[in-house]
């Protein structure tokens, strides 16, 4: 995240992520039913051992991603291009399309721009509207006006601001205040919020805006995450609207069939609920959290409802997943690694029916010393999916953001 931005999003997530070595306490209500039934795993996908630190070092910087499948590895050639450097966090990834299929990256302190599908890029400084500070939260509607939200994060009640520029960023008009009033799964008032998820497009240019909200201290009641939802470029804005509890980051995509498909990090501590073995059946390292998890989750009203959220990946520390889809309802999610097996890096796991099953697949998109890459996704005109992966290669000691590069990858899943 941008330099003014990292001490609150930082703590932001260190909140979530702190090992809790008990149990939930009897404030926590017991928490809402997830689908946990992943019927690919995920630890060693294609029948192949997760290749070693040198193979997939090698892949990063060339030409290529590395593919596994029907028991064999092997090498699916893909454009590779590295944007503009500038320094970033590597979970700072941010893409949309606008109009004539312009790709837009916005970096902390950069607009990237490229006008031939992510191959060449140009980029230029981020100005901010006179006294407010616009975080990650924005997108690129189909006329190519730029949205984006300034929004306080912590303990605070302050409304949102909306704002849109039509002249790429150099600009801004206040559009809409978007007032996040909430409560907390038990009926008490928020303590914290944060905007881990943020703002998202579909591509009818409907506009999503997430908020998770958590109890001060967080253990005095569970957390929840709501939407906002505006079909008016951001002028007009309906919610909130529940969407689950312990659920935060990811995104979303409008699916041929138009139904939306949405991805989402579920983690959440133990229950007295769960089953005793909870933890060791699911992997975890962390003493009192059984989920870390990607899990999926589908709207048939443009985001309003969801369905409940159902488990994609196997892993424990496979937490964050970016979703594409095809015209012929191929989806792809890219998901980070965090503590194995293997290197941290994205992988990138593929449906053909919508996000309905699962093939048993995967490919290496990029690697990273960081404990794993975060990655955005869009589907071009031509079907070419183009991820966009922070990756950091920085050693011990050396500074996170300064060794951080974003890299534009094309390609498509092998038929």
């Amino acid at each position: 995240m941008t330099p003014r931005f990292a001490p609150a999003v930082c703590a932001a997530f260190a909140v979530l992520a702190s090992p809790v070595a008990r149990a939930a306490p009897p404030g926590f209500a017991k928490p809402l039913p997830v689908i946990a039934d992943a019927k690919v795993k995920t630890d060693r996908l294609g029948g192949v051992d997760v290749p070693s630190h040198d193979t997939l070092r090698a892949m990063h910087t060339s030409q290529y991603i590395l593919r596994a499948a029907n028991g064999q590895l092997t090498r699916v050639p893909v454009e590779k291009i590295r944007l503009p450097h500038s320094e970033a966090h590597p979970q700072a990834t941010q893409v949309d399309l606008g109009p004539n299929g312009v790709v837009y990256v916005r970096k902390p302190t950069v607009l990237c721009k490229s006008t031939d599908g992510g191959r060449t890029w140009t980029s230029t400084p981020i100005r901010h509207p006179e006294g407010h500070e616009l975080n990650t939260q924005w997108r690129v509607l189909r006329d190519g006006t730029l949205i984006a939200v300034s929004c306080e994060l912590g303990a605070t009640r302050a409304p949102a601001s909306v704002w849109a520029s039509k002249d790429e960023g150099a600009t801004w008009e206040k559009r809409a205040e978007l007032l996040l009033e909430m409560k907390l799964l038990n009926g008490d008032p928020y303590g914290e919020r944060y905007t881990h998820r943020g703002l998202e497009r579909l591509q009818d240019d409907t506009l999503i805006y997430s908020v998770d909200i958590r109890a001060t201290p967080l253990e005095a009641a569970a957390p929840g995450m709501y939407s906002f939802r505006s079909t008016d470029g951001g002028r007009k804005w309906q919610g909130p609207n529940f969407i689950h509890d312990w659920g935060s980051e990811g995104g979303s995509t409008i699916l041929p069939s138009g139904r939306v498909f949405a991805t989402i990090r579920y983690q959440r501590p133990t229950h007295e609920s769960d089953p005793p073995d909870l933890e060791k059946k699911n992997g975890s390292i962390s003493k009192g959290w059984p989920w870390k998890h990607v899990f999926l989750m589908d709207s048939s009203d443009g985001g309003a409802t969801w369905s409940p959220p159902r488990q994609l990946v196997t892993v424990f520390g496979q937490t964050f997943g970016y979703p594409a889809a095809q015209k012929d309802g191929t989806v792809v999610v890219v998901h980070d690694t965090r503590y194995g097996p293997g290197p941290p890096g994205s992988r990138a796991m593929v449906s053909r029916d919508e996000g309905q099953t699962w093939l048993d697949e995967v490919y290496y998109v990029d690697y990273t010393t960081f404990t794993g890459s975060y990655s955005a996704s869009v589907a071009l005109e031509d079907d070419t999916i183009l991820t966009i992966a922070g990756s950091s290669q920085a050693g011990p000691g050396e500074p996170i953001r300064e060794k951080t590069d974003f890299y534009a990858i094309r390609w498509k899943p092998v038929k």
